[in-house]
């Protein structure tokens, strides 16, 4: 029976016609990071989807990820200590998918490498001013 189980699992795994020995766990464990709209809408896709990755990790170990399901963030930091502090974000700071830092932080999150916990220094700023109320112009009926 074990050695059945075994055969079934080798035949499943080389199915596609790659050696065993060339299979790697990332092979069976890509992500899929998929915006909800372009699960309605499949034609937005590439342009809302995170890359599809092959990765390390298991829903057991530290770096928690699977296929269908991963850690949304990745947090490292002590008080006092925040200057070594990492953090990672498996998408960008903004949530719009024509602004550049929608992916920004993907390939770190990926990866496994560390980023800074803490901001850098600052490239963009942006100022919300409130509009002055003009008045109303009323046209008279005579």
């Amino acid at each position: 029976m074990l050695l059945d189980a075994a055969d079934a699992t080798r035949a499943e795994l080389t199915a596609g016609g790659q050696p065993l020995d060339k299979k790697s766990w990332g092979d069976q464990n890509s992500i899929h990071i998929q915006h909800p709209f372009s699960r309605f809408l499949p034609w937005l896709s590439g342009w809302l989807d995170m890359p599809t990755r092959a990765l390390p990790g298991d829903q057991y170990m530290p770096r928690v990820q699977t296929p269908r399901n991963g850690s949304s963030e990745r947090l490292a930091v002590a008080p006092g200590r925040e200057a070594e502090g990492i953090l990672h974000m498996p998408g960008g700071q903004s949530g719009h998918p024509l602004s550049p830092f929608y992916r920004a932080g993907f390939d770190a999150w990926a990866d496994g490498q560390p980023s800074p916990f803490l901001p850098g220094p600052t490239r963009y700023r942006l100022t919300l001013t409130p509009e002055t109320p003009q008045p109303e112009s009323r046209a008279r009926s005579e």
